[in-house]
């Protein structure tokens, strides 16, 4: 399918610079769609260009990640609402008309926290497989046995161990190639990933989000997106992968007022795997929001 690629934009933040990937549409529904922790606007190109005949499409790289400027210090990260706080600020840029916010994973929960603090709200929420955990998980991340507890969390273990150095792109490329779960991935798409995912330094390449912010961002919730879906006044529908979802808290999810679609057959990171279904998944949720 043959679509215009996307351009780029710089939203100026009071801390930086926020890049995102812009589809122009003057005049249709605007779809801002957040990427997960550890990815980048980019990743998700396979999926949104699908999408980009119909609707207006946003895709900032958030805070920490791909092209983005903004600082990410780990040391003070403990929630997700700063990337709230910044895509606020970039939607305070815009010009208005009826927008829906979307997003896989942190992503997700970073459209309910925006969603919460808008005054003017979006059509409704379109989520991918969005980080919803139990709730004494939270309660737990503001108790002393947090700092005891997180860094014997396998995610977090896994993204302090993870390499941050590669003489060129192409050896990236040929350690991920092969391994899960980059070899479920659908074509093209861990190219689109790699183009903004790493950054040249001397010598080599390393990562654009930082191992160290990545497994920040997985031991950082002090946020309740749960309460945000109940409070963000908007309607929220959720995609739920079949294998190694992160919702775990579909009871409370759907209390707060979210209808949740399961997508068989597909793990967490379902807009790699499957742009083509997730695509035409954000397109219904949009159209029956009246997008």
């Amino acid at each position: 399918m043959a679509v215009n690629q996307p351009g780029t934009r710089r939203f100026a933040l009071p801390d930086g610079e926020m890049a995102a990937l812009v589809w122009e549409k003057p005049g249709a529904t605007r779809l801002v769609f957040l990427h997960g922790n550890g990815f980048n606007a980019r990743s998700g190109v396979k999926m949104l260009e699908r999408l980009a005949d119909r609707y207006e499409i946003i895709a900032p790289d958030l805070r920490g990640h791909g092209a983005t400027t903004l600082p990410a210090d780990p040391a003070t990260h403990r929630s997700w609402h700063v990337y709230g706080r910044d895509i606020v600020g970039m939607l305070d840029q815009l010009d208005a008309r009826p927008f829906v916010l979307g997003g896989h994973s942190m992503g997700g929960v970073t459209a309910l926290l925006t969603a919460e603090k808008l005054e003017t709200k979006p059509l409704g929420l379109a989520l991918i497989d969005p980080v919803i955990l139990p709730g004494g998980f939270y309660a737990l991340n503001h108790t002393p046995f947090w700092h005891l507890a997180w860094k014997r969390f396998p995610l977090v273990q896994g993204a302090l161990r993870r390499g941050n150095f590669w003489p060129d792109v192409e050896a990236v490329k040929a350690r991920y190639v092969s391994r899960p779960p980059f070899s479920y991935w659908a074509e093209g798409v861990l190219d689109d990933y790699l183009a903004d995912g790493l950054k040249p330094v001397e010598g080599g390449v390393t990562l654009s989000c930082d191992p160290a912010w990545e497994a920040a961002n997985y031991a950082s919730h002090r946020h309740n997106p749960v309460r945000a879906a109940a409070r963000c006044g908007v309607p929220v529908r959720v995609l739920k992968a079949e294998k190694a979802s992160t919702v775990r808290d579909v009871a409370g999810l759907t209390r707060a007022g979210a209808v949740i679609t399961p997508l068989p057959g597909h793990s967490h990171l379902a807009p790699m795997e499957n742009p083509v279904a997730c695509a035409d998944w954000i397109a219904g949720v949009v159209e029956g929001f009246g997008g």
